[in-house]
């Protein structure tokens, strides 16, 4: 079973690139620990809870109309239009844990590796970089091991020293931004939210965009609220149970909740409390 966001986002572990500056020069590492990278389940989202519909067993009269419509709500976001793009960098940047960073001067650092996909293999070069006092940037470039002169940029982004925010771009042919993302984390509140924004120039769901939110405050703890050219599906469920219920007002013709048991239950359909 997945973990739930409010375990992402624990504060020491999330978006800890931290960096010791006070003394540094051009050749010299600053003192201190190397940087630590933000996790992989931090800058990319997971669709997880909702990644199949329910098995509905032979004979069963239960309905299953209100998981699955959520579930479709999510598709557009976890199709090959939109992983061919997002799965490859989270393979790649999951690699960079086990290496080693190289100190470049300049206060940046480099992780250099090679990663197998399939068939084929890619180089990857990672780089971390001190803005100012209050943001680092991130960027990876990946080639072909074969043209490893020819590598074009797969995602960059900025975050916050205080792990507060951050925002990054993912790429497909090294310029057209595909996807752009935000983070927002509150950990006094241990609440946190994630936004992609579908960005290619010109496609139908330009601007369309899928957030993601958690608060443990809350009696079903995460929700997506999706929006796309055929309207906005607003879902709410309980991370550790999965019951949870949708909101649309063009597949349901109401503004009502729609609601759905718990994953022990079958996810079938139920009258709302």
């Amino acid at each position: 079973m997945r973990t739930s966001w409010k375990y992402k986002l624990m504060p020491v572990t999330l978006l800890a690139l931290t960096f010791f500056l006070f003394t540094t020069s051009c050749d010299k590492e600053p003192k201190g620990e190397r940087p630590d990278l933000p996790p992989a389940e931090l800058l990319f989202m997971d669709y997880s809870d909702f990644a199949e519909e329910p098995g509905m067993k032979k004979g069963s009269i239960a309905s299953y109309t209100n998981f699955i419509h959520a579930y479709g709500s999510l598709l557009f976001w976890h199709s090959p239009a939109i992983t061919i793009y997002t799965a490859l960098p989270v393979a790649a940047y999951s690699v960079a844990f086990t290496q080693e960073a190289e100190y470049l001067g300049d206060n940046t650092w480099q992780w250099s590796y090679e990663v197998p996909l399939g068939e084929t293999t890619y180089v990857v070069t990672l780089k971390a970089a001190r803005i100012n006092n209050e943001e680092f940037s991130i960027l990876m470039d990946v080639a072909l091991a074969s043209l490893p002169n020819l590598g074009v940029k797969w995602f960059d982004g900025v975050v916050r020293y205080d792990h507060t925010q951050a925002t990054w771009s993912i790429y497909k042919e090294g310029s057209v931004a595909v996807v752009d993302a935000e983070l927002l984390m509150n950990y006094e509140t241990e609440a946190g939210s994630l936004k992609y924004t579908y960005v290619e120039p010109e496609m139908e769901e330009t601007d369309s965009y899928v957030l993601y939110e958690y608060d443990p405050e809350q009696v079903f703890d995460a929700a997506y609220t999706v929006s796309w050219s055929a309207g906005m599906t607003q879902i709410e469920w309980d991370v550790e149970s999965k019951e949870g219920r949708v909101k649309d007002e063009v597949k349901f013709g109401d503004t009502d909740w729609h609601c759905w048991d718990s994953f022990a239950n079958g996810l079938a359909d139920k009258v709302c409390d």
